[in-house]
């Protein structure tokens, strides 16, 4: 009797502690890849309800540029604005890393690639082996 008193406490507190990490990333995200990006590429468009306190993020893995050097990609974070042009909410170097952009209100957003190392006319093709993006 006592053994499966401490079994259920401990499933128990592991379903607890599974559901107090679900609400980290509740509102969503998704995986993809960059390959053969100039800069001025935009990525999908998403929709954020705003129904949680997660931080926008976009984390890239594995970075490279068919000629040259990637050091960073210049990012820019947008929200979509139906008849109107749309705004950069943010921007950060991302040097193969997580860009963090804060928490959004309701919107629909992406980002821009909009330059290679700080220069925005390159002839250098950008991918990128895995992007995640949360919010």
């Amino acid at each position: 009797m006592r053994t499966s008193r401490i079994a259920a406490v401990a499933a128990s507190t592991a379903v607890i502690g599974v559901l107090g990490v679900a609400p980290a990333f509740a509102q969503g995200g998704y995986t993809s890849s960059i390959s053969g990006w100039l800069p001025g590429k935009e990525s999908k468009h998403w929709e954020d309800g705003n129904t949680d306190s997660v931080s926008t993020s976009v984390k890239f893995a594995g970075c490279s540029v068919d000629n040259g050097k990637f050091t960073y990609a210049g990012l820019q974070l947008k929200k979509a604005r139906a008849g109107l042009p749309d705004t950069v909410v943010n921007r950060d170097d991302n040097y193969c890393d997580t860009s963090s952009f804060g928490d959004k209100a309701k919107g629909t957003y992406y980002f821009n690639y909009s330059n290679l190392n700080g220069k925005d006319s390159v002839s250098a093709y950008l991918s990128v082996s895995t992007v995640t993006v949360r919010y």
